[in-house]
């Protein structure tokens, strides 16, 4: 099952419906239910302590009979992170959030980064995406999709990812290993319209920047 989250990060850009009609299921974290209110979609489930979510909008989704489960405003987790482990219990193979990558909260934007290396999430495949990004962990092996010359970056999310291999890639990565604390993995860039990348032990968090002129998103990465 594909699910997908809306997250309460400010959007740049209206969210993509065509995107997000292709999800099998729909979770709003809290004021992620105002982006999609605003292309006229409704999520299937709201979470969140609902601090800020329009009261319009939340008004508007109780009438219409929609799930609503309010979290306390004191809490041990994000919003995001709620939403993630709901995401666990309907048992989603591949989950793409939305409205994580923005701002104007860097701790939040930080805190979900870190939030992909958890244990509980480790049969489930998440990806982080706005226009320009996508992030995801590699898990072992990963092919991107995309054109020449954008941006790729592999960053370790662990004290260090042992034999990193690359393809179709300008600076190739031949069975290296990435220490965490060194930018050696930043900005690379597609030499192609695909390339791949497989490691070992280790965390990879693989940060793929499209050309604005080519912010088509592909729905899978194996």
């Amino acid at each position: 099952m594909h699910l997908v989250i809306v997250a309460g990060s400010q959007l740049a850009e209206p969210l993509d419906v065509d995107l997000i009609d292709r999800a099998d299921r729909l979770i709003a974290a809290d004021g992620g239910a105002d982006a999609l209110r605003l292309v006229g979609r409704n999520p299937d489930l709201l979470v969140g302590d609902m601090d800020s979510i329009d009261h319009a909008t939340l008004e508007a989704l109780q009438g219409q009979g929609v799930e609503i489960r309010i979290l306390p405003t004191a809490k041990d987790e994000t919003d995001l992170e709620s939403a993630l482990r709901l995401a666990v219990e309907l048992q989603a193979e591949e989950v793409t959030v939305f409205g994580a990558l923005g701002g104007p909260r860097l701790d939040h934007l930080v805190a979900t980064l870190l939030l992909l290396t958890a244990p509980w999430l480790t049969r489930m495949r998440v990806r982080l995406m706005d226009p320009w990004h996508e992030v995801y962990l590699a898990h072992g092996e990963t092919l991107i999709e995309g054109a020449v010359g954008e941006t790729l970056s592999l960053l370790p999310l662990s004290h260090q990812v042992r034999e990193v291999w690359t393809e179709g890639l300008l600076y190739p990565l031949e069975g290296e290993t990435l220490h965490q604390g060194t930018t050696r993995g930043v900005s690379n860039a597609l030499t192609g319209e695909k390339a791949k990348v497989t490691h070992g032990a280790g965390r990879l968090l693989v940060m793929h920047y499209r050309r604005l002129e080519t912010p088509s998103v592909h729905f899978r990465h194996s």
